[in-house]
């Protein structure tokens, strides 16, 4: 009887229990963020049911819940987080922006890390980045985008190359281009990639990081991602955009009557009185179309993806244009357990015709003719010949010097990798991998005997020059990494050899014309020229140790070995060291707390890296160079004590996170310095030898880089974010050895030299004459004489500027409200001086060119007060090399402006699509500047050798609309 009733109390018990725990309650709370502002929509699930709510505009909710229940809050942007209620009927509620950056993936040499974990000054750029740009080069979309590298356009024509300058330059007839390896293919540019494959690009920019590449990373490294497929059904994708562009100003020239005026006072005859304007003539609309077909998808054990794309972009100057066609391949399987092949592919074809920039009319320029050219002439002759300027033979009109020649270049490169990765184990792995990067270029130019003055004086011309550029490298990497307890630890090591095979032949013909000037259909003489070849090897040998302690206490150490085949065996081989450490402060005990800190960590790096660039393949022989006639001539001197060019840079960083992540700062100081530069010295005239390669000199450079980004404003509809970046870098010569005291540089065509390297001053030093003024009674320029001798002579010659800037930045803004977006990028550079050559011919005012508007200020009477000189036919004493020419360069430039509107999964989920994106973009939109010349931006030469910062008749770069579609399937 007694258990009965106790069974029965248990029955009752456990029946109350169940009552209890079954009864609800009703919760009333908020949601808010961490500065306290109230969070509307937010979604509120009772975990393990089918019911929920979601916030009041106020933030406020109130729900009917178990009392032993768990409550599930989500909201876009940030990290979802339970609740128990635990009979609660008040809950306040505080979630955290969901930011995983610092758990972002970042490639370096040899394998890939943590944002959080990175110890070395490395900067990555994604997709977003790059992507609808009217760019055929993929560096261009990233210029002011990443603190530390400058990224100089060459030119504004179709094809036209950048100039990548990673922490300043570091050596002076050495390279000083960086190194980019592409899906583990090394090579010395990126051009001929689709931006759209692009998936990031990862910039090691001191020498801690780049070290593990040696040599090769001297002038720092460009890491390439292109993209991947991944595991489930298949995404197809369609990237698209079509617009125009155009010149975005003109220069003022003389009209026909004050170019008439101007003759006459100089004594030329009278040459026509027709109205011509040849810059409306030669600038025209130009056209951009690009178009991208992307298949991705994964299968069991492995991803595949595959694209195919076609860009066209016609210059601003016709017949300037370039057709690229591109296909890439990445594929990976896991064959077993143990076995994954990796595999890709890379094809390009581009064909150009080029139009001739980067001189003056006498030789062939398009932009100065476009300038100089008298406006009282016609594009043609009367015989159909086009028109020159009769004053002076030869001088072409610039439709002439544009479409008179046929002008084309074919390149085709092929770049392939496969490799096979053996796991030993989880944490152990031999990776071996074989590439190839192939180039063949063809170059072909044409022009007849019939239409110009030039062709006509040759009796046509025709070159076909064929360079053919293969190179392989064999990569075999061994990797162990352990993590146990608070221990994070990897190590890496490994042996490449690399092989290059270099052949040129060219060939041009003249004389197309029999005595009775009849065309024939082949020249008939052959300018003797014989083919060159070249090859280079080396062998490297690395190895890599990281490790991390309770993730708050980093290091890592790189050593490489590098063998190069360019010098003699003595001194064939250099060593590159590196060590980098980080301390996370924000782990420690005394920050865990902290409501304003997420993240803190301060990182330093100290290492060596070589180069062993720009001074040819057999520096170090005695070279005899053959002769068409089968003879021999001694053209170079032995050299066996010529080495390694090695670059030490130290590394003191900052890494600061804030208010959730709302706020990231990155500071860098750097400092760099170059010693036994590998330069091309003058020889003595007496030798009879140009120059010979040797180790002379130093060079320093030294600098700050801040990276600030900011999440002004994160709603539900509207967001706002902005990032910028501001570097600043100093370049000092601090020795030329005991042999030099200067070096020329920047030849200006009948000229002197524009530019002097010389020790305690940047390269991009200009040097000339220091311009005074007019003499008020002769109207002569006049100079200052530096050396007091009574005369302007070469050694009153001075240093009037420097092409460096103090200073470069970049500025983003991007803003979202619901599916429209809108991204404003500003890139600027401050304080650099541009070397205005163009206007010796502009305003030189001593042959029969066209001149600029300004010249209308020119001296003309005795007691006349101007900066012009007078016009003195024959006389280029008025427009020596000097401060005359010298203008401030500085620039800020709207460079693209995107509008887009993202279409919602209503109405793609009708259409069965994943992504529909519509954008419009401007690209230089705005430009502001002091620079009288067509771009701040361009030059001659360079942007990154010793030669930057001249401007002389340089094709300038348009202001570019798009309209464009970015669809996913």
């Amino acid at each position: 009887m007694m258990t009965k009733k106790i069974a029965l109390f248990v029955v009752f018990l456990l029946y109350g229990f169940s009552i209890a725990i079954a009864q609800e309650i009703t919760i009333n709370g908020s949601v808010k963020d961490k500065q306290g502002i109230a969070l509307p929509g937010v979604s509120i699930q009772i975990k393990g049911a089918q019911r929920g709510t979601v916030t009041s505009a106020e933030g406020r909710f109130t729900l009917s819940a178990p009392a032993e229940a768990t409550l599930t809050f989500s909201f876009i942007g940030y990290t979802t987080i339970e609740q128990p209620v635990a009979g609660k009927t008040s809950m306040n509620v505080v979630l955290s922006e969901d930011d995983n950056q610092l758990d972002e993936v970042v490639v370096i040499g040899y394998g890939t890390t943590t944002k959080k974990d990175i110890t070395t000054a490395v900067v990555s750029v994604s997709s977003k980045d790059i992507q609808n740009q009217p760019v055929t080069n993929p560096l261009q979309a990233i210029q002011g985008k990443a603190a530390g590298v400058q990224i100089t356009s060459q030119s504004g024509k179709p094809g036209a190359g950048v100039a990548v300058s990673i922490r300043g330059n570091t050596s002076i007839t050495a390279s000083n281009s960086p190194l980019y390896v592409i899906d583990g293919v090394t090579s010395r540019n990126a051009d001929f990639l689709n931006p759209n494959d692009i998936e990031t690009m990862t910039i090691l920019k001191d020498a801690s990081a780049a070290a593990i590449y040696g040599s090769s990373g001297a002038n720092g490294v460009i890491l390439i991602t292109t993209k991947k497929g991944t595991a489930g059904k298949l995404q197809v994708g369609f990237n698209a955009f079509t617009g125009f562009s155009n010149l975005w100003q003109q220069q003022k020239v003389l009209n026909s009557a004050q170019y008439g005026a101007l003759m006459e006072e100089l004594g030329y005859q009278s040459i026509g009185n027709q109205q011509t304007d040849w810059q409306d003539l030669t600038f025209g609309t130009g056209k951009q179309h690009s178009y991208q077909l992307s298949l991705a998808g994964g299968i069991k054990g492995g991803q595949y993806y595959f694209s195919t794309g076609y860009q066209r972009d016609q210059g601003t100057v016709a017949p300037a244009v370039l057709d690229k066609y591109t296909a890439n391949f990445n594929g990976s399987q896991k064959l077993t357990k143990w076995l994954t092949l990796t595999g890709s592919a890379s094809l390009t074809s581009r064909k150009s015709f080029d139009v001739s920039d980067n001189a003056g009319v006498a030789r062939g320029g398009t932009i100065l003719s476009a300038l100089t050219t008298p406006p009282n002439i016609g594009v043609f002759n009367e015989n159909g010949q086009y028109a020159g300027n009769p004053n002076a033979g030869g001088w072409e009109n610039p439709i002439a010097n544009a479409y008179a020649a046929k002008n084309a270049t074919r390149n085709f490169r092929f770049l392939g990798a496969f490799s096979a990765q053996v796991n030993f184990t989880d944490d152990f792995y031999f990776k071996s991998s074989i590439s190839t990067n192939n180039s063949n270029n063809f170059y072909s130019y044409f022009l007849d005997p019939f239409s110009t003055d030039y062709g006509r004086v040759q009796q046509g011309i025709y070159r076909d020059n064929q360079a053919y550029d293969k190179v392989w490298l064999n990569e075999n990497i061994l990797n162990y990494t352990k993590n146990f307890a608070q221990h994070a630890f990897t190590a890496t090591g490994g042996m490449t050899l690399q092989s290059s095979d270099y052949k040129f032949y060219p060939y041009e013909v003249t004389r197309f014309l029999d005595a009775n000037k009849n065309l024939l259909q082949d020249g008939t003489s052959i300018l003797p020229q014989l083919p060159a070849f070249a090859q280079w090897t080396k062998r490297s040998y690395l190895a890599r140790i990281t490790y991390a302690y309770a993730n708050k206490y980093l290091f890592s150490s790189n050593m490489r070995a590098d063998g190069s085949s360019r010098f003699a065996k003595e001194n064939r081989y250099g060593y590159f060291p590196s060590v980098s450490a980080g301390w996370r402060i924000s782990a420690e005990n005394f920050m865990m707390d902290s409501k304003v800190i997420n993240d803190l960590k301060i990182r330093g790096s100290w290492g060596k890296v070589g180069n062993d660039e720009g001074i040819g393949d057999y520096a170090y022989l005695a070279l005899y160079q053959p002769t068409p006639q089968g003879s021999y001539n001694f053209s170079q001197l032995e050299n066996r004590n010529i080495s390694w060019e090695k670059t030490t840079q130290t590394n003191i960083g900052l890494d600061l996170s804030m208010f959730n992540s709302r706020i990231t700062f990155t500071a860098d100081a750097y400092l760099k310095k170059t010693n036994d530069l590998l330069i091309n010295v003058p020889l003595p005239q007496a030798t009879g030898f140009g120059s010979q390669a040797r180790n002379v000199g130093s060079m320093e450079n030294k600098g700050l880089e801040f990276v600030l980004s900011t999440k002004n404003f994160e709603r539900e509809k509207f967001s706002w974010t902005t990032d910028l970046n501001f570097s600043i870098n100093k370049n000092k010569v601090t020795s030329l050895g005991n042999s030099l005291s200067s070096i020329n540089f920047g030849g200006v065509y009948e000229r002197d030299d524009a530019i002097r390297v010389e020790v305690g001053r940047p390269l991009g030093s200009f040097y000339g004459y220091q311009f005074t003024g007019v003499n008020s009674q002769t109207g002569a320029a006049e100079y200052a004489d530096l050396n007091d001798n009574g005369s302007v002579d070469a050694g009153d010659r001075t240093f009037i500027g420097n092409a460096q800037p103090k200073f470069t930045y970049g500025i983003n803004n991007n803003l979202s409200y619901g599916p429209v977006a809108l991204s404003l990028f500003f890139q600027g550079v401050q304080g650099n001086d541009i070397f205005n050559a163009s206007r010796i011919e502009l305003e030189g005012l001593y042959d029969s060119k066209n001149q600029l508007a300004t010249v209308l200020n020119r001296w003309t009477t005795p007691g006349q007060v101007t900066n012009i000189p007078k016009a003195d036919r024959g006389n280029t004493d008025n427009s020596r090399t000097s401060s005359r020419y010298v203008e401030d360069g500085s620039y800020l430039r709207l460079k693209t402006a995107t509008l887009s509107y993202n279409f919602g999964k209503a109405a793609l989920g009708k259409w069965n699509m994943s992504k529909l994106t519509v954008f419009a973009t401007g690209y230089n939109l705005l430009t502001f500047t002091k620079y009288d010349g067509f771009d701040p931006e361009v030059q001659q030469y360079s942007g990154n050798s010793p030669s930057m910062g001249i401007d002389y008749g340089t094709y300038p770069q348009a202001r570019t609309f798009l309209f464009g579609v970015n669809v996913g399937f």
